[in-house]
């Protein structure tokens, strides 16, 4: 038996390696722990009916708040000594990660990471510098501005995204969520996903402000059309429905559905600032708003693609939006190009491959 520790302290991440949890623990020459850190991810296993360990299974100390970060390092080291993983899975290396990836490395233990946001020069700290055995990327767009940035390229293998294999083969249910969220099957739905100030303070708090109330506010009056915000599980509902007091509410939804990635499909259209979200709708070709009001222009690389709209200035955010609703779509041949660029392959098997360098890595 080999013994895999997968290790995850948010959510998202949780819900990223879901699909390769089910293949471990489908392999009976495998020994997997799912070793979890929050309140949120030990509900969301529940639900799911994962089998998991919490780090506080792993120390006498008592943390002092659910997201204790401080805390977590030591069960967490704790837990390595005592599983002896052959190979040690996560999700980026920042915050507790990062001495985690250097402890498996000081005591011969393989160390694979998977990419779970899309790195741009404010997360540099969550993928370099990289201690890790291997970095499995989305595509070259990744593996470039990585390289760029000093992560050794023998180190990166492209395998595409896994969240993305589902992303291209979902077949949602859009009469299902139009009655789960109170819409109109009938209309348009532009899906908004918001984000949260992150690294850098990017987006910042009045882009945010400007971004989620000007576009309520421009289609306020389009019949036509229902605008959904999927707010970020980073953020509270009643935060965004603040921003839209002023707004007359008979035309959009503040709501944390609970597949993002049905929300995407079933849209006609999405904005976003730059959330990893920007990329699913390129893979299923949708048109896409990108509202950028920093000094930093080229922070996505999809609007010189020719596969987005990209709104540098708040006066013309509205503008923006009726060319989003009314423009020709951009041309296949730059769609192509950009899915090439993003998606390793594009063709649904990276979980394969993901988990063929997993088993190949533990000798399974």
């Amino acid at each position: 038996m080999k013994n895999v520790i997968i290790f995850t302290y948010l959510q998202r991440h949780l819900i990223k390696m879901f699909p390769i949890i089910a293949e471990l623990q489908n392999n009976r020459q495998i020994n997997l722990t799912v070793l979890l850190m929050t309140q949120e991810e030990q509900s969301l296993a529940i639900e799911n009916h994962i089998e998991y360990k919490m780090l506080d299974e792993f120390t006498a100390n008592i943390r002092q708040y659910d997201f204790d970060l401080g805390w977590g390092l030591e069960p967490l080291i704790n837990a390595i000594d005592q599983i002896k993983p052959n190979i040690f899975l996560a999700i980026e290396v920042n915050y507790i990660l990062r001495n985690a990836v250097r402890y498996c490395k000081q005591n011969g233990i393989k160390t694979i990471i998977l990419q779970h946001g899309t790195p741009n020069r404010y997360s540099l700290h969550a993928f370099v510098p990289f201690e890790g055995d291997l970095f499995l990327a989305w595509g070259d767009f990744s593996k470039e501005f990585l390289v760029k940035n000093n992560m050794p390229p023998e180190k990166i293998i492209l395998t595409g995204g896994v969240s993305f294999d589902r992303t291209l083969t979902l077949i949602p249910n859009k009469h299902r969520i139009a009655q789960t969220l109170n819409l109109n099957p009938h209309k348009k739905w532009i899906l908004f996903t918001t984000q949260g100030s992150g690294s850098g303070s990017i987006p910042t708090p009045k882009e945010i402000r400007d971004g989620v109330a000007q576009t309520a506010n421009s289609l306020k009056n389009n019949n036509e059309v229902q605008l959904i915000y999927q707010v970020h599980p980073s953020q509270k509902m009643a935060f965004i429905r603040a921003l839209l007091r002023d707004i007359p509410s008979n035309n959009y939804v503040v709501c944390k559905y609970k597949d993002t990635e049905e929300l995407i499909k079933s849209s006609d259209a999405m904005i976003t600032f730059f959330s990893t979200t920007a990329i699913d709708a390129i893979l299923l070709k949708k048109p896409l708003l990108l509202i950028n009001l920093s000094e930093d222009k080229d922070f996505l690389p999809l609007p010189k693609m020719g596969v987005a709209i990209g709104v540098y200035d708040a006066k013309d955010i509205s503008l923006s939006i009726e060319n989003l609703l009314t423009g020709s779509p951009f041309e296949n041949e730059s769609y192509d190009r950009a899915i090439k660029y993003l998606n390793y392959k594009n063709d649904g098997k990276a979980l394969q491959r993901v988990m063929d360098i997993i088993y190949d890595n533990i000798g399974v």
